[in-house]
């Protein structure tokens, strides 16, 4: 993992997802029906580079191509890309992280 994402992923922990949060990301993978698959990593047994992050798999083969989380102690959404393009960008809701890779659910939303 380039250097950049292990700055991100140590600088900014993820917090636990709201019922709320969980809800907006399955219909957003509803919507949304060319992405594979999407999943909230929360076992304590999971990747410690996934616990508690949006695991989004895009790919043929299954291997995740996005992370996002919210950031422990702040109101910002961090999105990570993944892959031979790697970038990181912050968003101020789920709906504008998740919309940035498929943008498929409608404005008024707030989490």
């Amino acid at each position: 993992m380039p250097i950049i994402i292990q700055d991100v992923l140590l600088r900014y922990p993820p917090r636990e997802l709201s019922p709320l949060e969980r809800e907006l990301t399955n219909e957003w993978l509803g919507l949304a029906a060319d992405i594979s698959g999407a999943y909230v990593s929360g076992r304590k047994s999971d990747d410690p580079a996934l616990h508690r992050r949006i695991v989004i798999t895009d790919g043929s083969q299954g291997h995740p191509t996005h992370l996002i989380h919210c950031a422990e102690r702040l109101r910002l959404w961090v999105k990570m890309t993944l892959g031979p393009y790697q970038c990181v960008e912050m968003f101020d809701t789920l709906q504008a992280a998740l919309n940035s890779i498929r943008p498929v659910l409608s404005d008024g939303r707030v989490p």
